[in-house]
Order: structure tokens, then sequence, then C-alpha cells
């Protein structure tokens, strides 16, 4: 008993003695959640306000938070998913071998790249990847299965991303 109470103090000790005030010292930003995205922010933007996902019961991805939402309520043919992370940046997907047909565009005043992938044959997709602080936020619209989108994937996928820029941190 004695031995596990002269632990404490002395643990408590170090703790004290080490520690200090939060004034000058930098704290790390936080990741953006995508799923921050009011319903009123979908509706605005054409989106089903009442569709919202992430990645799943037990799934858990270290260096992506997301947030999927699903197209026109009337006719939702594709998904629009938004992924967050403050490990990976623009530059990222430009330098990553297996994006195609990449452009640099512009989204608000902010650095972004416009891509597709070629994951799946099944699956048509476009993602805009654009500059914040911390990171980088992918959005994406993809099909949801073997209908068509019925418009161009890039003209929604960059139409949505402006919509929804002003609700993103700011740029670096």
């Amino acid at each position: 008993m004695r031995r596990r109470v002269a632990t404490l103090v002395a643990v408590a000790t170090l703790l004290v003695g080490c520690g200090g005030g939060v004034e000058g010292s930098p704290v790390a930003a936080e990741r953006w959640d995508p799923c921050s995205i009011t319903p009123e922010a979908l509706a605005a933007t054409g989106l089903d306000p009442s569709f919202q996902e992430g990645w799943g019961p037990g799934i858990e991805v270290r260096d992506w938070s997301l947030c999927i939402f699903r197209g026109p309520e009337a006719q939702p043919s594709y998904f629009f998913n938004v992924k967050s992370s403050d490990v990976f940046t623009v530059e990222d997907a430009r330098d990553n071998e297996t994006n195609l047909n990449g452009v640099d565009v512009e989204v608000d005043g902010r650095d972004a790249y416009r891509f597709t992938t070629a994951n799946s044959r099944s699956i048509t997709d476009c993602n805009v990847a654009v500059d914040v602080v911390n990171g980088v936020v992918v959005f994406t619209v993809n099909s949801m299965g073997t209908d068509p989108i019925g418009a161009d994937p890039c003209g929604l996928a960059q139409a949505h991303t402006t919509d929804l820029a002003a609700l993103l941190p700011p740029a670096k």
C-alpha cells in the first residue's frame, strides 16, 4: 500500500512539475468533419438531405474522415462522397499516378485538382481535391452502379464542390 501511494505521489509530482501553461504552444488543427455539412446546404446544392452515411459500423480509417450523401432525391443515380484528411494534401492527389485526367482548377479562390480514377469498370467517378489549412478535402461523384448518372460526373463534382466550398476550413 505504501509503495502504491509513493508511486502515485511521484507520478503526480512529475506531472505537475512537467506541466506548463499553454501560452504560446501551438495547437494541432483538427481534421474537418465532412458530416458537419448541414441538410440545408445539401438541399441547396441539389443533394438528398435525408441521406448521410460514414465509413460504416466497425470501420475506422485513420487518415480520412468520410461522409457519403446521395444525389437528388427524385432520381438518385450517384453518391457524393466527401473525405477529409489532415495527413494528405492536394499535391498528394496530383502526384498519385493512379489518378487520371488530372486538371488544376480553382474552387472559391483555393488551389484544387480535379481527376478521375480507374478503380472499377462499373463505377464512373470524378473527384475534386481542395486545399485546406490542415490537409485536403476530396469531393467525389460516383455512380451508384449500373444506371448512368445522367450528367457529366466532373460537372456535378465541380458544381457541388463550389456550392459547399464556403463551409470548408480556410485554405493554406
